[in-house]
């Protein structure tokens, strides 16, 4: 059954075949928007016969902020779509998935004053859930455990929100953007979290180093740029959480440390954090 009110966004960049069969299963279910990261036009999505998705061209790829919004601006001019689900190309969802969390949305908004709901997402490798090692998690509520920080992927929020929010800041580019809204709706008094009654299988980063019993997410190198820099310019805001700028100054000071000499790349993820810093913090001087 085709739903109307739903609307499903999706951000590729050189995606696989695999990535457009999951596509072309959402595109004959919902409508949304698709935005093409490709930096060539003749990009497997461009080249796709899309029915109830539009495809927006974003080649010179200003990150995921740029491409979602670009996608909210279309979206918001449209008639009749209550909820938008936000999926990541690598996101394997079934047909049933956005019709899932965007009923939860509505279920749970009965209870709470909800902006942005995500699923229970477990380790695409081994299955596990994915848990903080600093914040407790509390119980669940009406299936649903409040949290001040929602990862964008399988995520849904209504269009009251971010016509009262507003869009996506486009300069953090790609990292803790989808936090950033979250710590946003929340000193608007809105709350965020995820359902126990959606899940979702995701890899965050490229690989993982164990140190005991942690998880050290290893992300591309180029990303620790935006991750040192962003947090730098996310700590000058009030509303971002005290305990999250003490806690990623923590984890941010020990990468500097140990990445060079521990991880299997690490001392390229290094330049790239001193260049995040440089820029967070306002310097001109390039680090070479």
């Amino acid at each position: 059954m085709f739903e109307n009110r739903i609307a499903v966004v999706i951000v590729v960049y050189q995606p696989s075949e695999a990535d457009m069969l999951q596509i072309e299963m959402l595109d004959a279910a919902y409508r949304g928007v698709l935005v093409d990261n490709t930096p060539e036009r003749q990009s497997r999505a461009a080249a796709m016969s899309l029915a109830n998705l539009h495809y927006i061209y974003n080649g010179n790829h200003n990150g995921i902020a740029g491409a979602q919004n670009r996608a909210l601006e279309w979206l918001l001019r449209q008639d009749g779509i209550e909820r938008v689900v936000f999926l990541d190309q690598d996101s394997r969802v079934d047909t049933s998935y956005p019709r899932l969390i965007s009923d939860e949305f509505r279920r749970i908004s009965n209870f709470f004053h909800l902006a942005l709901l995500g699923p229970t997402a477990y380790h695409e490798q081994d299955g596990t859930e994915y848990k903080s090692v600093i914040h407790t998690t509390p119980e669940a509520q009406q299936g649903f455990i409040a949290k001040r920080d929602v990862i964008s992927s399988g995520s849904c929020c209504s269009i009251d929100v971010l016509q009262e929010l507003g869009l996506l800041d486009e300069r953090l580019f790609i990292d803790y953007v989808d936090f950033e809204l979250c710590w946003r709706a929340e000193s608007h008094g809105w709350v965020c979290g995820i359902t126990t009654r959606a899940s979702i299988r995701h890899q965050v980063g490229r690989r993982e180093l164990k140190l005991g019993s942690y998880r050290v997410i290893i992300s591309a190198p180029y990303r620790y740029f935006y991750q040192y820099r962003n947090y730098l310019w996310l700590c000058r805001r009030k509303y971002v959480p005290l305990q999250w700028k003490v806690a990623n100054g923590i984890k941010n000071t020990l990468r500097l440390i140990y990445f060079p000499f521990v991880v299997k790349g690490g001392a390229k993820c290094f330049k790239f954090m001193l260049k995040g810093i440089a820029e967070g913090l306002g310097f001109e001087r390039e680090i070479k």
